[in-house]
């Protein structure tokens, strides 16, 4: 899977591929299990509004807008969180978002109202805050510039894989549990949805160590090795004048990154709060039914994404592999609002439509990093995630109130596709060659 190379440090050989796998599997499975848990907590609602709806009394426009305040206080709070985490380490600051995320999700099964439900779900986005570009700014420390995209490739694979799960298991738990102890199918939900993040959050605290320097499963002078070879990537960033969290703030190119990565995230959402639905309204009614065929897309932008960001290692390029991602989920969406006839022809366009999404996130997050360097990285990763994912928040609730107002999706699923059309010519032309180079080339 690696290519083994040998490089001399001092004295001393160094096999750089096993220092690479040493240290993917001890860090990546973890944060790998970490970020799907979260995906899952994050969209299950879009399943369990097939009972809770009806249960708790909330119509397809609040779900809309409770799906999109998550968003808010997590928007609000991702930068903070990131410059916490820098302060005090990956260990307690995961140990924190964790363990109180869980605990909010678990208390969801309890809410009555739809007042109850937004109060939770702006507290759960208050307490996850950070955990994304947290693990961003973590693979940082550990993987050089080369290495990040497949690394983030396969942090991504979480997001495709519970959306893969989520269906099934959802499906699942409504079904198996309806009326176990007296609860409700989507009341067990988010009980057994919730524990993990509590565990897999002492977890890290128990298993995950700051940096190379306190790695006691790397020799010397494999940590002089990567130390060195992060240091390279290090003196290759641009440098900025003045205080670079300052610098960061009012730089352009921070702002349109964002855009960049605000679109598809609409886009990433219509799947994840909206494909239940749409399944449904195409002619399938059984829940459980409808839970394994949203596995297909998915599962289709498993392939995708590995394939892509592989491929943009492997040819050290990044500028035509985003724009090619683009097209697929724009070409993908459009043709799912023009063939909707069908469950058939809905999946198939929405399986080409989610190659490419599902592809677009851990490629372009190769960009933020190289571009900002290690001194802006903190400061410069949470901006960007902190103005795009606020698509969280306006796409779950512009479409819940177009479906509201026109009974179905189409007109935002245009809207959505003409965003990620106008992202190709700001990637070719305005986006700069520094943002896009691989292991101190550019494309």
């Amino acid at each position: 899977m690696y290519n083994v190379r040998v490089a001399e440090v001092g004295t001393a050989a160094v096999d750089e591929g096993r220092i690479f796998q040493k240290t993917f599997w001890r860090i990546v499975p973890l944060l790998v299990a970490g970020y799907c848990v979260a995906f899952l907590d994050r969209v299950n609602i879009g399943f369990t509004q097939l009972q809770m709806g009806n249960a708790v009394g909330i119509n397809a426009a609040q779900f809309g807008f409770a799906a999109g305040i998550f968003f808010l206080t997590y928007a609000l709070l991702e930068l903070p969180s990131n410059l916490l985490f820098q302060r005090i380490g990956a260990r307690k600051t995961f140990l924190r978002i964790m363990f109180l995320w869980g605990l909010v999700v678990i208390a969801t099964a309890w809410v009555t109202s739809a007042t109850q439900f937004y109060i939770l779900r702006l507290l759960l986005g208050a307490f996850e805050a950070g955990f994304f570009p947290g693990v961003v700014l973590y693979l940082t420390w550990w993987f050089p510039s080369a290495q990040r995209g497949r690394v983030t490739a396969v942090i991504f694979l979480a997001l495709p894989l519970g959306g893969t799960i989520v269906g099934p298991l959802t499906g699942a738990i409504m079904s198996g549990l309806d009326g176990a102890l007296g609860l409700q199918g989507w009341q067990w939900v988010f009980i057994v949805q919730g524990i993990p993040a509590c565990l897999l959050g002492i977890m890290c605290y128990l298993y995950l160590h700051e940096s190379p320097q306190t790695a006691p499963w790397l020799t010397d002078s494999e940590k002089a090795h990567l130390l060195e070879k992060l240091r390279q990537d290090e003196e290759r960033a641009p440098a900025k004048s003045g205080h670079p969290g300052a610098a960061t703030l009012k730089d352009p190119v921070a702002y349109l990154l964002a855009f960049v990565y605000f679109v598809p995230t609409c886009g990433f959402y219509l799947f994840n709060f909206w494909l239940p639905t749409l399944i449904r309204e195409s002619g399938v009614s059984q829940i459980m039914n409808i839970g394994l065929l949203s596995t297909i897309p998915m599962l289709c932008g498993i392939a995708g994404l590995l394939a892509m960001n592989f491929s943009s290692d492997f040819f050290k390029e990044r500028r035509w592999h985003l724009v090619a991602c683009f097209l697929l989920a724009a070409g993908g969406l459009l043709m799912a609002a023009w063939l909707k006839g069908s469950t058939y022809t809905l999946l198939a366009s929405l399986c080409v439509a989610n190659i490419g999404l599902t592809a677009l996130g851990p490629l372009f997050w190769t960009l933020p990093p190289t571009y900002f360097g290690r001194a802006a990285a903190a400061t410069g990763i949470a901006l960007v995630s902190t103005i795009g994912i606020t698509a969280g928040f306006v796409s779950p609730s512009v479409l819940g109130y177009i479906k509201a107002q026109t009974g179905d999706l189409t007109l935002g699923i245009y809207g959505i596709a003409a965003l990620l059309l106008i992202c190709v010519p700001l990637l070719i032309w305005t986006v700069p060659d520094r943002a896009m180079r691989v292991g101190g080339t550019t494309d």
